[in-house]
């Protein structure tokens, strides 16, 4: 693909086959309480500690959870990338960050394990959605936008398809152009006007394989995410219910009574 840039061709490259590769689902019951997993080291507190997961999607080159938090009462989805030797920048970037953790872990003080946490702020996600709205790209938009683009392609290509999009229009345009120009020109130039298009066509149909498969990806992600949801949203919530009305029943029941004070005779 010519007037390209060799990292472009490896982005390209890298979301086709995140988004080509075999992924494994598993459904968790909300009973089990079973905790996310993924790196602790990206965020100073979790924000998902005490919730439960629901539903977990596996691929080659990361992991998806949704959980729902009880204390927010909302679900949410965290993200986060792994080492494979499937994947191309993705597990170099991983590995060393594993490397740089694990030689920290041999020397004393704080100030290399510092050093690692940092290298790892882009290697998950966690998102939310709109209250009282189901799991779709609308929904999330708001906490998309602040998220970083970087992490957002590693662990969910398909919710950011806005730079190929982009890319095909300005390919459409050009290939408008050379359609123009392909008829005032003969013999050798005109040979090498429809050798360009050739070229633009076949980057024009890559790129529209790629748009394709986020949108269908993402239509069949949320509508995992809503189906896993809503069948164990009622027990969840009369759950977490009756655990709220017995904790202030026991708290009503431990509050010190004031004792009186004796009269004076």
């Amino acid at each position: 693909m010519r007037g390209i840039s060799e990292l472009r061709q490896k982005q390209r490259r890298e979301a086709a086959a995140r988004l080509t590769s075999p992924a494994h689902i598993l459904q968790n019951r909300f009973e089990e309480h079973q905790s996310i997993e993924g790196y602790f080291e990206d965020r100073t507190v979790p924000d998902f500690l005490g919730c439960d997961r629901l539903w977990k999607w596996d691929t080659l080159y990361g992991t998806v959870q949704m959980g729902y938090d009880p204390k927010r009462g909302q679900s949410f989805l965290f993200a986060n990338i792994k080492t494979s030797i499937f994947d191309t920048a993705a597990s170099q970037e991983q590995r060393k960050m594993n490397d740089r953790q694990r030689m920290s872990q041999l020397k004393t003080g704080n100030q290399n394990r510092a050093f690692s946490a940092r290298r790892r702020a882009n290697s998950s996600v966690l998102l939310y959605k709109a209250e009282n709205k189901p799991w779709s790209e609308q929904s999330i938009r708001p906490y998309l936008q602040r998220q970083s683009l970087e992490a957002l392609q590693k662990t969910m290509p398909f919710l950011n398809a806005a730079q190929e999009r982009t890319e095909r229009r300005g390919l459409l345009a050009r290939d408008r152009a050379l359609s123009a120009a392909e008829r005032d020109v003969r013999g050798p130039e005109r040979a090498g006007v429809r050798a360009e298009r050739r070229e633009l066509s076949r980057e024009l149909d890559f790129l529209g394989s790629i748009v394709r498969r986020k949108q269908a990806q993402s239509r069949g992600f949320f509508r995992k995410l809503n189906i896993a949801f809503d069948l164990q949203k009622q027990k969840m919530f009369e759950y977490y219910r009756g655990r709220i009305a017995a904790r202030r029943l026991e708290a009503e029941n431990l509050t010190p009574e004031t004792p009186e004070k004796d009269e004076k005779k």
